[in-house]
């Protein structure tokens, strides 16, 4: 598998994460520490910190976007579920912009289920076996709907786009398409400390630096991939069928560089990983045999997106290991480095 690195920001794909965040700013600050707090650093200390240039970025986008009540649908919610099957289906067809007219209904709504049948193999690492590449009415397409793991809110939606696909998807490339130039606006807000991010990105890359997230890359795709730099999702790896968008700050997250891994601060990310009940339940469970997530889903009774969350965690720690087998992503317990982490402490404490 080849990696095809591209040294830009792709403006779809930041341009739809601007107006999605510029729907719900308040929630997007209080999500980002949120999640730099489960991994165990002082999210508000790291948000001052290393975040902060974030909120002219998006500031200066909302200042100057043209949105009107029809962008409600695709942006305001803030349950993100639609919003990023949308994401992924413009950042992979970007050419939409320009050329929808000419696409069928039937093409567009077989794109659509494709999509969403990706995104359940992405995110939550299951394949949709079951599910239809094409629908011929709308029962099927009800019928596809009631048996997801989707809220109703985001099920009404996805009702209506997969009805109308043509029109709304033509609603929403045109008000994207509207706000290129906020996006442009945005970006040059934030030139210097993004020229300084993207020279460190090709570094990252040319010099094998985040080791630990390029092979994860490596790991979930089997074509050829190309690689954005993404600023709107700094600290995200996002990995679509054909695109992966790397966050610019991923290298400050635990255990972004290979010099961390004997360091005290790592020791103790996963110490504190052990002692939340749920995420040593699913190092059990793997001790047992490899799993996908909706097996660990399923055998603890919790959510395939709780499960996806306990699992960052544990990859960054390097508790768990992943391997692609027939289309599934299996987690596998890494025993080197608990064994690892058992003699740190004897070090440390005896």
């Amino acid at each position: 598998m080849n990696l095809e690195i591209n040294e830009q920001l792709d403006p779809v794909f930041e341009t739809m994460g601007l107006l999605y965040v510029s729907y719900q700013p308040e929630s997007y600050l209080q999500k980002s520490i949120g999640e730099l707090d489960t991994f165990g650093l002082n999210g508000e200390a790291f948000y001052n910190k290393h975040l902060k240039f974030m909120e002219k970025y998006t500031t200066t986008f909302s200042r100057h976007r043209i949105v009107d009540k029809h962008a409600e649908f695709f942006f305001n919610d803030e349950d993100s579920v639609f919003f990023n099957l949308l994401h992924e289906l413009l950042s992979q067809n970007p050419e939409w912009l320009t050329s929808l007219e000419s696409i069928t209904e039937k093409a567009l709504r077989d794109t659509i289920i494709k999509a969403v049948n990706e995104m359940e193999t992405m995110q939550n690492h299951s394949c949709s076996e079951s599910a239809p590449a094409s629908f011929q009415s709308l029962d099927e397409i009800v019928g596809f709907l009631n048996e997801s793991p989707l809220k109703e809110a985001a099920k009404w939606k996805l009702m209506t786009l997969l009805q109308h696909p043509h029109r709304h998807l033509i609603t929403l490339t045109e008000v994207v398409s509207l706000n290129l130039p906020a996006f442009e606006m945005a970006r040059q807000a934030v030139e210097k400390p993004l020229n300084n991010l993207l020279a460190n990105y090709v570094q990252a890359f040319d010099k094998q630096q985040d080791e630990h997230y390029i092979k994860l890359v490596r790991q979930l795709s089997d074509k050829q991939v190309i690689v954005h730099p993404a600023l709107i999702t700094p600290l995200a790896l996002i990995m679509l069928s054909t695109r992966c968008y790397y966050g610019l700050l991923i290298h400050l997250m635990p255990n972004a560089s290979k010099n961390q891994e004997d360091s005290r601060e790592l020791m103790l990310l996963r110490m504190k990983a052990l002692a939340d009940n749920s995420k040593l339940q699913i190092l059990a469970s793997l001790k047992v045999s490899p799993k996908y997530n909706l097996e660990i889903a399923d055998q603890l009774g919790l959510t395939a997106a709780t499960i996806s969350h306990h699992m960052n965690v544990l990859l960054a720690c390097k508790m768990v290991r992943v391997e692609k087998n027939n289309g599934r992503v299996y987690y596998h317990l890494d025993s080197e480095n608990l064994q690892e982490l058992i003699s740190d402490l004897q070090q440390f404490l005896l």
